[in-house]
């Protein structure tokens, strides 16, 4: 048995959301193969169609920093917010953690000069397992990384997936929602940062053609 099977088989018997995680997976990769594309475009075609503005608000929370510093999401009350759950014994997270990072760092305001922030949310259990994967050293000033090693937060959000992000508008509703590693580069990454950026001084996000 790998370190890696080891390792999950540790978090799945403390963690109840990496079982979960483990169930959904199965489901998933039966659904892959009867239905080959569906589920990406699925996740997808989240940021084209949200949910009205603030049809659901986020949950306000607290979580510390790896300096032990307390922080809410209602910190950044004048700024949207991406919201990424993630973790180190996630296989699809940890190919995203770099893209989103660099997404974060192509985005730290829109045009008006508004700041952007982007809120990663471990849910590894210590900062050492958290820390193997993103280095504090390495996060651009827009970026702030916390731990959530009970899987409150996730759970408070509706999150049983990981990875999965959120857009929080600065009235705290939820714009939208997406489910599974994202190409935060390329074609598709840079239509969704031009969203955000819509969003972040509107403070909503734009219709999709036809609507």
């Amino acid at each position: 048995m790998s370190k890696f099977q080891t390792d999950l088989q540790a978090e799945s018997a403390r963690h109840p959301y990496v079982k979960r995680l483990n169930l959904v997976l199965g489901i998933v990769v039966v659904l892959i193969l009867a239905v080959s594309g569906y589920y990406k475009s699925g996740y997808r075609a989240s940021m084209d169609n949200p949910p009205a503005n603030g049809a659901k608000r986020a949950p306000d929370f607290t979580l510390n920093r790896a300096d032990g510093k307390a922080v809410k999401l209602s910190d950044w009350k004048d700024e949207i917010v991406v919201v990424h759950f993630w973790a180190s014994w996630c296989p699809p997270c940890l190919p995203e953690i770099p893209e989103i990072l660099g997404a974060a760092k192509k985005l730290p305001k829109d045009k008006s000069g508004r700041a952007i922030h982007w809120l990663l949310v471990s849910q590894d259990q210590t900062w050492e397992k958290a820390h193997s994967v993103v280095k504090e050293e390495t996060l651009p000033e827009n970026v702030t990384l916390v731990l959530d090693p009970e899987a409150k937060v996730s759970d408070a959000f509706g999150s049983y997936q990981f990875p999965e992000t959120y857009l929080v508008l600065r009235d705290g509703g939820l714009a939208a929602k997406w489910i599974g590693a994202q190409e935060w580069s390329g074609k598709w990454g840079d239509s969704v940062l031009e969203g955000i950026e819509s969003a972040s001084r509107f403070n909503s996000l734009p219709k999709a053609p036809g609507t």
